[in-house]
């Protein structure tokens, strides 16, 4: 099958499928004995972040996030771990290069799977769990570069739609990396302290010191980026409040400046006997000149009060 590959060294076999298809995956479920359950969970749809203990192996599903360049959008993707002392199966979508990059490490360099084939399968799962925590810091810092953007040209152009979208991408995306990290330190936990004997889990201690701290280090990161994409969208509110204030400002007092003048002039419309400048020779210029002294008495008591400040 073209979506399964092997890989084994020292009475260590790891099995990665890509792209997987229920075909290949019952043949795996016949000939590793694995419950209908999970392979049902292993076929292309998102399942919680989860810890499962078997008879003869451990099942865990994990989320990583998955940069789109496209749309510049993070979304995620899940990997799936089939553990015991001496197999690992991983299924995964093959939108993470970094567990096929390890694989064909270990496929074209002898001393790399002799450093990794060794002890338990748990010893290949942890370095991928490492390695694939490692590729998220990129992605962090990418959307780090991102807010120092928005944040730069934040009071330097004036708010528009372009701006609220680009603000409200980047929310989204900290949400997506946050829902996709959230469940990594319960898996971790529960493989640590349920794991049995046939791991060997006190030989890789290290390893599960450097990923606690890599997810340590991750979600304080999530939680600094939360805080300022947050920051950044109430700070583009009041930007825009504050604008449609001046705005309303402006209007407001266009409209009571205008609304004396068209009384003036409705009231010199009437056609009576004894309406004043009327059927005077300069009239047009006098009622002219009452309205305009009307103007400039309204912006002055608007300018007394401060209202135009």
């Amino acid at each position: 099958m073209k979506n399964v590959n092997e890989l084994q060294n020292n009475s260590i076999l790891w099995v990665n499928v890509t792209q997987p298809e229920e075909k290949s995956l019952r043949a795996l479920q016949k000939r590793f004995q694995l419950d209908n359950q999970e392979i049902q969970e292993s076929l292309p749809s998102f399942q919680r972040p989860k810890f499962v203990k078997r008879e003869s192996y451990y099942f865990l599903v994990l989320h990583f996030p998955v940069f789109d360049r496209a749309t510049r959008r993070l979304g995620f993707t899940e990997v799936d771990f089939f553990l015991n002392g001496s197999s690992l199966i991983t299924v995964h979508d093959n939108s993470l290069p970094v567990i096929n990059e390890f694989f064909n490490e270990c496929q074209k360099k002898g001393d790399s799977k002799n450093r990794y084939f060794t002890g338990t399968a748990a010893h290949i799962f942890f370095e991928i769990l490492n390695r694939l925590l490692e590729s998220t810091f990129p992605i962090l810092l990418h959307i780090n570069d991102d807010i120092n953007s928005v944040d730069k040209i934040l009071f330097t152009k004036t708010p528009d739609r372009k701006m609220a979208e680009e603000i409200l991408r980047l929310k989204t995306n900290v949400v997506n990396f946050r829902r996709s990290m959230q469940g990594h330190k319960i898996v971790l936990d529960h493989i640590i302290s349920r794991g049995g004997r046939d791991l060997d889990l006190s030989s890789y201690q290290q390893y599960m010191n450097i990923c606690r701290d890599h997810l340590t280090d991750i979600w304080h990161t999530l939680e600094s980026q939360k805080e300022s994409a947050d920051a950044l969208d109430e700070t583009n509110e009041s930007v825009v409040g504050l604008r449609m204030n001046e705005i309303m400002k402006t209007l407001t007092i266009i409209s009571v400046t205008t609304f004396p003048l068209t009384l003036i002039a409705t009231i010199f419309a009437i056609h009576a006997g004894s309406t004043p400048f009327v059927n005077h020779p300069y009239g047009f210029w006098i009622i002219s000149f009452i309205t305009l002294v009307g103007a400039l008495a309204m912006l002055v008591v608007f300018k007394t009060k401060k209202w135009m400040d």
